[in-house]
Protein backbone atom coordinates (compact mmCIF):
# COMPACT_ATOMS: atom_id res chain seq x y z
CA UNK A 1 0.00 0.00 0.00
CA UNK A 2 2.85 2.36 0.94
CA UNK A 3 4.54 1.56 -2.40
CA UNK A 4 1.35 2.42 -4.28
CA UNK A 5 1.04 5.72 -2.39
CA UNK A 6 4.61 6.68 -3.28
CA UNK A 7 4.01 5.77 -6.91
CA UNK A 8 0.84 7.87 -6.99
CA UNK A 9 2.66 10.85 -5.43
CA UNK A 10 5.39 10.52 -8.04
CA UNK A 11 2.77 10.46 -10.77
CA UNK A 12 1.23 13.67 -9.43
CA UNK A 13 4.66 15.36 -9.39
CA UNK A 14 5.35 14.31 -12.97
CA UNK A 15 1.91 15.49 -14.01
CA UNK A 16 2.53 18.87 -12.38
CA UNK A 17 5.88 19.24 -14.15
CA UNK A 18 4.32 18.25 -17.45
CA UNK A 19 1.52 20.78 -16.99
CA UNK A 20 4.02 23.56 -16.29
CA UNK A 21 6.11 22.58 -19.30
CA UNK A 22 3.05 22.46 -21.54
CA UNK A 23 1.79 25.88 -20.46
CA UNK A 24 2.36 28.29 -23.33
CA UNK A 25 3.54 31.43 -21.62
CA UNK A 26 5.14 34.05 -23.84
CA UNK A 27 8.09 35.72 -22.08
CA UNK A 28 9.15 39.23 -23.09
CA UNK A 29 11.35 41.85 -21.43
CA UNK A 30 10.37 45.35 -20.25
CA UNK A 31 12.81 47.98 -18.97
CA UNK A 32 11.13 48.55 -15.62
CA UNK A 33 8.06 47.99 -13.52
CA UNK A 34 4.97 49.70 -14.90
CA UNK A 35 4.27 52.97 -13.09
CA UNK A 36 0.60 51.93 -12.84
CA UNK A 37 -1.74 49.14 -14.01
CA UNK A 38 -5.12 50.81 -14.31
CA UNK A 39 -6.60 52.59 -17.34
CA UNK A 40 -7.43 55.80 -15.46
CA UNK A 41 -3.96 56.84 -14.25
CA UNK A 42 -2.14 55.27 -17.24
CA UNK A 43 0.55 57.61 -18.59
CA UNK A 44 3.66 55.69 -19.61
CA UNK A 45 5.02 53.17 -22.10
CA UNK A 46 5.64 50.03 -19.99
CA UNK A 47 2.18 50.24 -18.43
CA UNK A 48 0.69 50.75 -21.89
CA UNK A 49 2.36 47.61 -23.21
CA UNK A 50 0.56 45.53 -20.57
CA UNK A 51 -2.73 47.42 -20.50
CA UNK A 52 -3.32 47.33 -24.26
CA UNK A 53 -3.73 43.55 -23.94
CA UNK A 54 -6.14 43.87 -21.02
CA UNK A 55 -8.40 46.87 -21.76
CA UNK A 56 -10.28 48.07 -24.84
CA UNK A 57 -11.86 51.27 -26.14
CA UNK A 58 -14.22 52.33 -28.90
CA UNK A 59 -11.51 51.61 -31.50
CA UNK A 60 -8.00 50.26 -31.94
CA UNK A 61 -5.55 50.30 -34.85
CA UNK A 62 -3.71 47.75 -36.94
CA UNK A 63 0.11 47.52 -37.17
CA UNK A 64 -0.03 49.70 -40.32
CA UNK A 65 -2.11 52.40 -38.60
CA UNK A 66 -5.62 51.60 -39.87
CA UNK A 67 -8.46 52.28 -37.41
CA UNK A 68 -10.66 49.29 -36.50
CA UNK A 69 -13.87 49.25 -34.45
CA UNK A 70 -13.64 47.41 -31.12
CA UNK A 71 -16.25 48.24 -28.44
CA UNK A 72 -18.03 50.73 -30.71
CA UNK A 73 -19.80 49.02 -33.60
CA UNK A 74 -20.49 52.40 -35.21
CA UNK A 75 -20.97 56.09 -34.47
CA UNK A 76 -22.63 59.12 -36.04
CA UNK A 77 -22.30 62.85 -35.49
CA UNK A 78 -25.12 64.46 -33.50
CA UNK A 79 -27.11 66.69 -35.88
CA UNK A 80 -26.69 70.39 -35.09
CA UNK A 81 -24.46 69.72 -32.07
CA UNK A 82 -20.83 69.00 -31.27
CA UNK A 83 -20.79 65.31 -30.38
CA UNK A 84 -21.37 61.69 -31.36
CA UNK A 85 -23.86 58.90 -30.80
CA UNK A 86 -22.07 55.56 -30.31
CA UNK A 87 -23.63 52.13 -30.87
CA UNK A 88 -21.81 49.76 -28.52
CA UNK A 89 -20.89 46.14 -29.14
CA UNK A 90 -23.24 43.64 -27.53
CA UNK A 91 -22.43 40.36 -25.76
CA UNK A 92 -19.16 41.68 -24.35
CA UNK A 93 -18.20 40.77 -20.78
CA UNK A 94 -15.68 42.22 -18.39
CA UNK A 95 -13.14 39.96 -16.70
CA UNK A 96 -15.48 39.96 -13.69
CA UNK A 97 -18.21 38.34 -15.78
CA UNK A 98 -20.39 41.47 -15.76
CA UNK A 99 -21.76 42.69 -19.09
CA UNK A 100 -20.22 45.74 -20.77
CA UNK A 101 -22.82 48.50 -21.21
CA UNK A 102 -23.16 52.24 -21.72
CA UNK A 103 -23.08 52.66 -17.94
CA UNK A 104 -19.43 51.55 -17.95
CA UNK A 105 -18.53 54.04 -20.69
CA UNK A 106 -20.04 56.91 -18.69
CA UNK A 107 -18.38 55.69 -15.48
CA UNK A 108 -14.95 55.57 -17.15
CA UNK A 109 -15.30 59.08 -18.58
CA UNK A 110 -16.35 60.37 -15.14
CA UNK A 111 -13.37 58.68 -13.51
CA UNK A 112 -11.05 60.42 -15.99
CA UNK A 113 -12.57 63.75 -14.94
CA UNK A 114 -12.85 63.19 -11.20
CA UNK A 115 -10.58 65.38 -9.03
CA UNK A 116 -9.46 62.51 -6.79
CA UNK A 117 -8.40 59.88 -9.35
CA UNK A 118 -5.12 61.45 -10.56
CA UNK A 119 -6.07 60.60 -14.13
CA UNK A 120 -3.27 60.28 -16.66
CA UNK A 121 -3.24 60.63 -20.46
CA UNK A 122 -6.96 59.93 -20.71
CA UNK A 123 -7.82 63.12 -18.81
CA UNK A 124 -6.93 65.12 -21.89
CA UNK A 125 -9.29 63.08 -24.06
CA UNK A 126 -12.35 64.08 -22.02
CA UNK A 127 -11.44 67.76 -21.65
CA UNK A 128 -14.05 69.01 -24.14
CA UNK A 129 -17.05 67.03 -22.87
CA UNK A 130 -19.91 69.21 -21.65
CA UNK A 131 -19.94 69.42 -17.85
CA UNK A 132 -16.31 68.40 -17.40
CA UNK A 133 -15.40 71.45 -15.31
CA UNK A 134 -18.19 70.74 -12.82
CA UNK A 135 -16.88 67.19 -12.30
CA UNK A 136 -13.25 68.31 -12.12
CA UNK A 137 -14.22 71.00 -9.63
CA UNK A 138 -16.01 68.52 -7.40
CA UNK A 139 -19.47 70.11 -7.84
CA UNK A 140 -20.93 66.85 -9.11
CA UNK A 141 -19.92 63.32 -10.08
CA UNK A 142 -22.43 63.26 -12.96
CA UNK A 143 -20.90 64.17 -16.32
CA UNK A 144 -23.81 66.00 -17.92
CA UNK A 145 -22.48 65.82 -21.48
CA UNK A 146 -22.78 62.02 -21.50
CA UNK A 147 -26.28 60.61 -21.99
CA UNK A 148 -27.10 56.90 -21.74
CA UNK A 149 -29.79 56.22 -24.34
CA UNK A 150 -29.98 52.50 -23.58
CA UNK A 151 -27.59 49.73 -22.55
CA UNK A 152 -25.80 49.82 -25.88
CA UNK A 153 -26.27 53.38 -27.07
CA UNK A 154 -24.62 56.47 -25.65
CA UNK A 155 -24.37 60.12 -26.70
CA UNK A 156 -21.39 62.33 -25.87
CA UNK A 157 -21.56 66.10 -26.32
CA UNK A 158 -18.67 68.57 -26.46
CA UNK A 159 -18.29 72.26 -25.75
CA UNK A 160 -16.50 72.53 -29.11
CA UNK A 161 -15.72 70.08 -31.92
CA UNK A 162 -13.41 67.18 -31.14
CA UNK A 163 -13.21 65.33 -34.41
CA UNK A 164 -10.71 62.68 -33.28
CA UNK A 165 -12.64 61.59 -30.17
CA UNK A 166 -13.74 58.18 -31.57
CA UNK A 167 -10.11 57.10 -32.09
CA UNK A 168 -8.76 58.24 -28.71
CA UNK A 169 -7.43 55.24 -26.74
CA UNK A 170 -9.87 55.60 -23.83
CA UNK A 171 -9.92 52.15 -22.22
CA UNK A 172 -13.23 51.33 -20.54
CA UNK A 173 -13.38 49.77 -17.10
CA UNK A 174 -15.92 47.78 -15.14
CA UNK A 175 -18.12 50.22 -13.19
CA UNK A 176 -18.77 47.60 -10.52
CA UNK A 177 -15.17 46.75 -9.72
CA UNK A 178 -14.66 49.14 -6.80
CA UNK A 179 -17.84 48.02 -5.03
CA UNK A 180 -16.84 44.41 -5.64
CA UNK A 181 -13.10 44.46 -4.85
CA UNK A 182 -12.50 47.75 -3.03
CA UNK A 183 -10.48 50.82 -3.93
CA UNK A 184 -7.26 48.80 -4.13
CA UNK A 185 -8.69 46.41 -6.74
CA UNK A 186 -5.83 46.92 -9.20
CA UNK A 187 -3.48 44.82 -7.06
CA UNK A 188 -5.59 41.68 -7.45
CA UNK A 189 -7.76 41.83 -10.58
CA UNK A 190 -8.25 43.63 -13.86
CA UNK A 191 -11.40 45.45 -14.91
CA UNK A 192 -11.25 45.29 -18.69
CA UNK A 193 -12.82 43.36 -21.57
CA UNK A 194 -9.57 42.49 -23.38
CA UNK A 195 -8.15 39.14 -24.53
CA UNK A 196 -5.94 38.89 -21.42
CA UNK A 197 -6.60 39.53 -17.74
CA UNK A 198 -4.31 40.40 -14.84
CA UNK A 199 -2.77 37.49 -12.94
CA UNK A 200 0.21 38.70 -10.88
CA UNK A 201 2.68 41.55 -10.41
CA UNK A 202 5.93 40.95 -8.53
CA UNK A 203 7.71 44.29 -8.36
CA UNK A 204 11.20 44.17 -9.81
CA UNK A 205 10.54 40.73 -11.31
CA UNK A 206 7.52 40.43 -13.64
CA UNK A 207 3.92 41.18 -14.53
CA UNK A 208 1.87 38.25 -15.83
CA UNK A 209 -1.45 38.27 -17.65
CA UNK A 210 -3.57 35.19 -18.43
CA UNK A 211 -5.63 34.50 -21.54
CA UNK A 212 -9.28 35.51 -21.12
CA UNK A 213 -11.22 32.34 -22.00
CA UNK A 214 -14.47 34.33 -22.21
CA UNK A 215 -13.17 36.95 -24.64
CA UNK A 216 -15.79 38.15 -27.12
CA UNK A 217 -13.41 38.16 -30.12
CA UNK A 218 -10.73 35.81 -31.40
CA UNK A 219 -9.29 34.13 -28.33
CA UNK A 220 -5.58 34.05 -27.55
CA UNK A 221 -3.64 30.98 -28.72
CA UNK A 222 -1.22 31.19 -25.80
CA UNK A 223 -2.01 30.71 -22.13
CA UNK A 224 -0.29 33.79 -20.72
CA UNK A 225 2.22 36.59 -21.26
CA UNK A 226 4.96 37.26 -18.73
CA UNK A 227 6.60 40.70 -18.90
CA UNK A 228 9.99 40.27 -17.21
CA UNK A 229 11.51 43.40 -15.67
CA UNK A 230 15.08 43.60 -17.02
CA UNK A 231 16.44 47.17 -16.96
CA UNK A 232 19.82 46.34 -18.49
CA UNK A 233 19.91 45.74 -22.26
CA UNK A 234 22.96 43.43 -22.11
CA UNK A 235 21.30 41.28 -19.45
CA UNK A 236 18.11 41.05 -21.52
CA UNK A 237 20.08 39.96 -24.59
CA UNK A 238 21.95 37.34 -22.55
CA UNK A 239 18.66 35.97 -21.20
CA UNK A 240 17.24 35.76 -24.73
CA UNK A 241 20.32 33.87 -25.90
CA UNK A 242 19.99 31.54 -22.89
CA UNK A 243 16.39 30.74 -23.85
CA UNK A 244 14.88 32.61 -20.91
CA UNK A 245 12.96 35.01 -23.18
CA UNK A 246 10.82 34.19 -26.23
CA UNK A 247 10.73 37.77 -27.48
CA UNK A 248 13.42 40.39 -26.91
CA UNK A 249 12.61 44.09 -27.13
CA UNK A 250 16.13 45.19 -28.10
CA UNK A 251 17.38 48.11 -26.02
CA UNK A 252 19.45 50.90 -27.52
CA UNK A 253 22.64 49.78 -25.76
CA UNK A 254 22.61 46.47 -27.67
CA UNK A 255 21.38 47.59 -31.10
CA UNK A 256 24.84 47.44 -32.69
CA UNK A 257 25.46 43.90 -31.40
CA UNK A 258 22.09 42.65 -32.58
CA UNK A 259 22.28 44.32 -35.99
CA UNK A 260 25.77 42.96 -36.66
CA UNK A 261 25.08 39.40 -35.51
CA UNK A 262 24.40 37.44 -38.69
CA UNK A 263 23.23 34.43 -36.67
CA UNK A 264 20.20 36.43 -35.51
CA UNK A 265 19.11 37.68 -38.91
CA UNK A 266 16.16 35.28 -39.23
CA UNK A 267 14.93 36.12 -35.71
CA UNK A 268 15.27 39.89 -36.15
CA UNK A 269 12.39 42.32 -36.77
CA UNK A 270 13.21 45.94 -37.67
CA UNK A 271 10.42 48.50 -38.22
CA UNK A 272 10.31 52.31 -38.09
CA UNK A 273 9.17 53.37 -34.63
CA UNK A 274 6.33 55.88 -34.24
CA UNK A 275 8.20 57.62 -31.46
CA UNK A 276 9.00 61.33 -31.42
CA UNK A 277 12.33 61.82 -29.66
CA UNK A 278 13.67 65.10 -28.37
CA UNK A 279 16.21 66.76 -26.13
CA UNK A 280 14.12 68.92 -23.80
CA UNK A 281 15.35 72.24 -22.41
CA UNK A 282 13.11 73.40 -19.56
CA UNK A 283 13.31 77.21 -19.23
CA UNK A 284 11.42 77.19 -15.92
CA UNK A 285 14.23 75.21 -14.26
CA UNK A 286 17.33 76.49 -16.08
CA UNK A 287 17.00 80.19 -16.96
CA UNK A 288 19.47 80.28 -19.93
CA UNK A 289 17.03 78.04 -21.83
CA UNK A 290 14.62 81.00 -22.04
CA UNK A 291 16.92 82.34 -24.78
CA UNK A 292 16.17 80.75 -28.15
CA UNK A 293 19.82 81.23 -29.14
CA UNK A 294 20.98 78.94 -26.33
CA UNK A 295 18.46 76.27 -27.33
CA UNK A 296 19.45 76.53 -30.99
CA UNK A 297 23.18 76.37 -30.13
CA UNK A 298 22.61 73.09 -28.32
CA UNK A 299 20.59 71.68 -31.21
CA UNK A 300 23.33 72.63 -33.70
CA UNK A 301 25.91 70.77 -31.58
CA UNK A 302 24.23 67.37 -32.04
CA UNK A 303 25.66 65.29 -34.88
CA UNK A 304 22.55 63.25 -35.66
CA UNK A 305 24.00 61.45 -38.67
CA UNK A 306 26.97 60.43 -36.51
CA UNK A 307 24.59 59.16 -33.80
CA UNK A 308 22.65 57.08 -36.33
CA UNK A 309 25.85 55.43 -37.52
CA UNK A 310 27.64 55.17 -34.19
CA UNK A 311 24.89 54.31 -31.72
CA UNK A 312 22.37 52.50 -33.88
CA UNK A 313 24.34 50.97 -36.77
CA UNK A 314 22.03 52.85 -39.18
CA UNK A 315 18.87 51.39 -37.56
CA UNK A 316 17.53 54.90 -36.91
CA UNK A 317 16.10 57.78 -38.91
CA UNK A 318 16.25 61.57 -38.92
CA UNK A 319 13.32 63.31 -37.23
CA UNK A 320 12.76 66.73 -38.80
CA UNK A 321 10.19 68.10 -36.40
CA UNK A 322 7.71 66.46 -34.04
CA UNK A 323 5.66 63.94 -36.03
CA UNK A 324 6.81 60.58 -37.37
CA UNK A 325 6.19 58.79 -40.69
CA UNK A 326 3.10 56.59 -40.82
CA UNK A 327 0.74 58.81 -38.82
CA UNK A 328 -1.92 60.94 -40.50
CA UNK A 329 -0.73 64.53 -40.85
CA UNK A 330 2.98 63.75 -41.26
CA UNK A 331 4.97 65.91 -43.70
CA UNK A 332 8.28 64.64 -45.06
CA UNK A 333 9.51 67.98 -46.39
CA UNK A 334 10.04 69.90 -43.15
CA UNK A 335 13.54 71.39 -42.65
CA UNK A 336 16.16 68.88 -41.58
CA UNK A 337 17.92 69.77 -38.29
CA UNK A 338 21.47 70.99 -38.90
CA UNK A 339 24.83 70.04 -37.40
CA UNK A 340 27.01 73.19 -37.32
CA UNK A 341 29.40 73.51 -34.34
CA UNK A 342 30.79 76.87 -35.47
CA UNK A 343 27.35 78.44 -35.80
CA UNK A 344 26.52 76.98 -32.38
CA UNK A 345 29.54 78.68 -30.78
CA UNK A 346 28.58 82.03 -32.31
CA UNK A 347 24.97 81.78 -31.15
CA UNK A 348 26.06 81.01 -27.60
CA UNK A 349 28.46 83.96 -27.64
CA UNK A 350 25.70 86.23 -28.99
CA UNK A 351 23.53 85.08 -26.09
CA UNK A 352 26.20 86.32 -23.66
CA UNK A 353 27.96 83.03 -22.93
CA UNK A 354 31.16 82.95 -25.07
CA UNK A 355 32.90 79.62 -24.67
CA UNK A 356 30.24 78.66 -22.15
CA UNK A 357 31.47 81.28 -19.67
CA UNK A 358 28.70 82.46 -17.36
CA UNK A 359 26.52 79.38 -17.88
CA UNK A 360 25.67 77.66 -14.59
CA UNK A 361 26.53 73.92 -14.46
CA UNK A 362 23.63 71.69 -15.42
CA UNK A 363 22.71 68.00 -15.13
CA UNK A 364 21.55 66.11 -18.20
CA UNK A 365 19.22 63.45 -16.83
CA UNK A 366 17.36 60.35 -17.93
CA UNK A 367 16.99 56.64 -17.22
CA UNK A 368 19.60 53.90 -17.63
CA UNK A 369 18.37 53.19 -21.17
CA UNK A 370 19.77 56.59 -22.23
CA UNK A 371 23.07 56.29 -20.34
CA UNK A 372 25.35 56.20 -23.42
CA UNK A 373 23.47 59.06 -25.08
CA UNK A 374 23.73 61.18 -21.94
CA UNK A 375 27.49 60.77 -21.95
CA UNK A 376 27.65 61.70 -25.65
CA UNK A 377 25.62 64.90 -25.17
CA UNK A 378 27.63 65.93 -22.09
CA UNK A 379 30.95 65.42 -23.87
CA UNK A 380 29.91 67.19 -27.09
CA UNK A 381 28.42 70.19 -25.29
CA UNK A 382 31.53 70.55 -23.15
CA UNK A 383 33.93 70.10 -26.08
CA UNK A 384 32.08 72.37 -28.51
CA UNK A 385 30.37 74.98 -26.34
CA UNK A 386 32.33 74.82 -23.08
CA UNK A 387 29.19 73.92 -21.12
CA UNK A 388 29.66 72.07 -17.82
CA UNK A 389 27.16 69.23 -18.18
CA UNK A 390 26.95 66.41 -15.64
CA UNK A 391 25.41 63.01 -16.43
CA UNK A 392 22.59 62.02 -14.06
CA UNK A 393 21.00 58.54 -14.40
CA UNK A 394 17.72 58.26 -12.49
CA UNK A 395 15.42 55.34 -11.60
CA UNK A 396 12.61 55.21 -14.15
CA UNK A 397 9.47 55.78 -12.04
CA UNK A 398 11.16 58.58 -10.09
CA UNK A 399 12.28 60.22 -13.32
CA UNK A 400 8.82 60.08 -14.91
CA UNK A 401 7.25 61.71 -11.84
CA UNK A 402 9.87 64.48 -11.93
CA UNK A 403 9.39 65.09 -15.67
CA UNK A 404 5.61 65.29 -15.30
CA UNK A 405 6.07 67.77 -12.45
CA UNK A 406 8.28 69.93 -14.69
CA UNK A 407 11.23 69.54 -12.34
CA UNK A 408 13.86 68.28 -14.82
CA UNK A 409 15.97 70.87 -16.64
CA UNK A 410 17.64 68.99 -19.46
CA UNK A 411 16.79 65.50 -20.70
CA UNK A 412 16.36 63.26 -23.75
CA UNK A 413 13.03 61.43 -23.98
CA UNK A 414 10.58 59.93 -26.45
CA UNK A 415 6.80 59.95 -26.90
CA UNK A 416 5.29 56.95 -28.68
CA UNK A 417 2.09 57.51 -30.59
CA UNK A 418 -1.03 56.14 -28.88
CA UNK A 419 -3.19 56.57 -32.00
CA UNK A 420 -2.19 57.06 -35.65
CA UNK A 421 -2.72 60.82 -36.03
CA UNK A 422 -0.14 63.59 -35.63
CA UNK A 423 -2.38 65.31 -33.09
CA UNK A 424 -1.22 62.73 -30.54
CA UNK A 425 2.25 64.27 -30.63
CA UNK A 426 1.36 67.88 -31.32
CA UNK A 427 -1.16 68.38 -28.54
CA UNK A 428 0.13 66.12 -25.79
CA UNK A 429 3.83 66.87 -26.10
CA UNK A 430 3.90 70.63 -26.58
CA UNK A 431 0.53 72.36 -26.02
CA UNK A 432 0.91 74.63 -23.01
CA UNK A 433 -2.11 73.07 -21.26
CA UNK A 434 -0.93 69.49 -21.66
CA UNK A 435 0.30 67.88 -18.41
CA UNK A 436 2.78 65.96 -20.58
CA UNK A 437 4.52 69.08 -21.89
CA UNK A 438 7.51 67.86 -19.92
CA UNK A 439 9.98 70.32 -21.45
CA UNK A 440 7.70 73.26 -20.54
CA UNK A 441 8.18 74.99 -23.92
CA UNK A 442 5.23 77.34 -24.40
CA UNK A 443 4.24 79.29 -27.53
CA UNK A 444 0.86 81.05 -27.87
CA UNK A 445 0.84 80.88 -31.68
CA UNK A 446 1.49 77.13 -31.53
CA UNK A 447 -1.35 76.67 -29.01
CA UNK A 448 -3.78 78.63 -31.18
CA UNK A 449 -3.02 76.50 -34.26
CA UNK A 450 -3.51 73.25 -32.32
CA UNK A 451 -6.76 74.53 -30.80
CA UNK A 452 -8.03 75.35 -34.28
CA UNK A 453 -6.95 71.95 -35.60
CA UNK A 454 -8.90 70.03 -32.94
CA UNK A 455 -12.08 71.70 -34.20
CA UNK A 456 -11.38 71.22 -37.92
CA UNK A 457 -13.32 68.34 -39.47
CA UNK A 458 -11.76 68.50 -42.93
CA UNK A 459 -8.62 66.33 -42.88
CA UNK A 460 -6.67 68.32 -45.47
CA UNK A 461 -7.31 71.62 -43.68
CA UNK A 462 -6.48 70.08 -40.31
CA UNK A 463 -3.20 68.67 -41.59
CA UNK A 464 -2.17 72.10 -42.90
CA UNK A 465 -2.72 73.49 -39.40
CA UNK A 466 -0.50 70.69 -38.07
CA UNK A 467 2.18 71.75 -40.53
CA UNK A 468 1.99 75.41 -39.51
CA UNK A 469 2.22 74.48 -35.83
CA UNK A 470 5.20 72.23 -36.45
CA UNK A 471 7.00 75.05 -38.26
CA UNK A 472 6.42 77.33 -35.24
CA UNK A 473 8.02 74.66 -33.05
CA UNK A 474 10.98 74.24 -35.41
CA UNK A 475 11.56 77.99 -35.81
CA UNK A 476 11.42 78.57 -32.05
CA UNK A 477 13.50 75.45 -31.24
CA UNK A 478 10.92 74.07 -28.81
CA UNK A 479 13.34 71.20 -28.27
CA UNK A 480 16.18 69.60 -30.20
CA UNK A 481 14.87 66.75 -32.39
CA UNK A 482 16.73 63.47 -31.92
CA UNK A 483 16.99 60.49 -34.28
CA UNK A 484 14.06 58.06 -34.25
CA UNK A 485 15.42 54.67 -33.30
CA UNK A 486 13.92 51.73 -35.17
CA UNK A 487 11.84 49.28 -33.19
CA UNK A 488 13.99 46.14 -33.13
CA UNK A 489 12.94 42.80 -31.72
CA UNK A 490 14.27 39.25 -31.69
CA UNK A 491 11.67 36.49 -31.80
CA UNK A 492 12.44 32.81 -31.28
CA UNK A 493 11.77 30.55 -34.31
CA UNK A 494 9.04 28.64 -32.45
CA UNK A 495 7.04 31.85 -31.88
CA UNK A 496 4.81 33.32 -34.60
CA UNK A 497 2.69 36.48 -34.85
CA UNK A 498 4.51 38.29 -32.06
CA UNK A 499 5.01 41.44 -34.07
CA UNK A 500 6.97 44.60 -33.47
CA UNK A 501 5.06 47.51 -35.00
CA UNK A 502 5.73 51.28 -35.24
CA UNK A 503 3.39 51.69 -32.26
CA UNK A 504 5.00 49.06 -30.04
CA UNK A 505 4.24 45.35 -29.99
CA UNK A 506 0.94 44.31 -31.48
CA UNK A 507 -1.55 42.82 -29.03
CA UNK A 508 -0.37 39.31 -28.15
CA UNK A 509 -3.79 37.80 -28.88
CA UNK A 510 -2.38 36.76 -32.25
CA UNK A 511 0.87 35.19 -30.95
CA UNK A 512 1.48 31.43 -31.05
CA UNK A 513 4.12 29.19 -29.47
CA UNK A 514 4.80 25.93 -31.30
Amino acid sequence: MRVLAKAFAGFLMLAAVATAADAKTLRINVTGDPAMLDPITYSELVAGRVLRNVYEGFTDFTPDGKIVNVLAESWTALPGEHGFRFNLRKNVKFHSGRAFTAKDVKYTLEQLAAPDTKAGIGAGYVARIVGIEDVKGGKTKDLSGVKIVDDHTIEIRFTKPDVLFPIYPIWFMDSGIVADKGADWVRTVSAGTGPFKFKEWRRGAFVEIDANKDYWGNKAKIDAVRFLVIPNGDTALAQYEAGELDVLDVQESTIRRVMRDASKEKERQVVPRAQSRFLAMNPLVYAPFKDKRVREAISLTINRDGMIRGFYDNAAFQLHGITTPGVAGYFNDLPKPKYDPEAAKKLLADAGFPGGRGLPPIDISSTAVFKDELTYYANELNRTLGMQVNVNVVERATFIRAMNAGEVAFFPWGWTSGYPDAMYYLEQMWHSKSPYNRGRWFNAKYDALIDEATATVDDAKRFQLYRQAEMVYIDDVGAAPLPMVAAIALVKPNVTNARATPFGFDRFVFAEIK
